[in-house]
């Protein structure tokens, strides 16, 4: 009965926080699939699957978004299906609990992370599946990874903020999460800093990417991801702020993921490769 009335009045606390971005009812794009699976919390996650016609594909790689109210479809309305399929994997995008389609029913994004990696794993188990996170995607993949109760390929971080405390800023939402990020239920809400979850497992291939102006990670943050990830795994790309790397060095960006994709893939001394870039 606890966890039901925790679960309950999380998911309150939740969609009350979280109003303006949560329940978005975007139509999707032409050649997606659609899916539903259960996260660990009982929630009912979207999600949609785009086919690479590459055959034979060379792996799948999960998307797991930022926090703007279009979920799953910032990649597809940006086009990482199209040129991730072209490269021959696999794509998954899903909508983190509360986002589009996907319900309520617990308060740990991570929880979103660990279930759709099950799925992708169940659904191509002959396929490596690699994890791309943005932003707050991707602060929520490194917790999840730290659970220990879910394996990937390869993970890709890109503008991964330090802290949720520096990434909703003031206001109500802010002060709370800067007070779930402290208190007791920091990691069952997945609200603790990054650095509690970090380093990662040192057979992992990880790449870091930020923008040098991103306000939500400082450079001593940056200094110490690098001294607990490796220095030849974060990437910094001048004169750009926060998921900016992407529009203002396209082909950098999308080289940068394709080529790390392609020799965590194959086998290859993925940090051998980094420290040559």
């Amino acid at each position: 009965m606890g966890s039901l009335v925790a679960r309950v009045s999380g998911g309150v606390l939740m969609r009350t926080l979280f109003k303006p971005v949560f329940g978005w009812r975007g139509d999707g794009l032409a050649g997606l699939e659609p899916f539903v699976h259960t996260s660990t919390d009982g929630s009912w996650l979207a999600g949609a699957v785009y086919t690479s016609r590459r055959m034979p594909a060379r792996g799948v790689v999960l998307l797991c978004h930022p926090f703007l109210k279009y979920g799953m479809h910032w990649f597809f309305n940006h086009g990482y299906h199209a040129w991730l399929a072209d490269a021959g994997y696999h794509v998954v995008g899903f909508d983190f609990k509360g986002f589009g389609r996907s319900t309520v029913d617990g308060m740990s994004f991570a929880e979103d992370v660990v279930a759709l990696g099950e799925w992708t794993h169940d659904t191509w188990p002959g396929l490596p599946v690699h994890v791309l996170g943005a932003s707050f995607g991707a602060f929520h993949v490194l917790h999840a990874i730290a659970t220990g109760r879910t394996a990937f390929a390869s993970v890709l971080c890109d503008s991964v903020p330090a802290t949720v405390a520096r990434f909703f800023g003031g206001g109500v939402t802010g002060a709370v999460m800067r007070g779930m990020s402290t208190s007791r239920w920091a990691d069952a809400t997945g609200t603790r800093p990054i650095f509690r979850s970090l380093p990662l497992p040192h057979d992992l291939p990880r790449l870091f990417l930020f923008g040098g102006d991103d306000p939500f990670i400082t450079q001593a943050e940056v200094a110490h991801l690098r001294d607990l990830c490796g220095a030849s795994s974060v990437r910094v790309y001048p004169d750009c702020g926060h998921l900016d790397a992407r529009k203002a060095f396209p082909g950098a960006y999308r080289g940068a993921i394709l080529d790390f994709l392609d020799h965590s893939t194959s086998g290859k001394d993925c940090h051998s490769w980094i420290r040559t870039q």
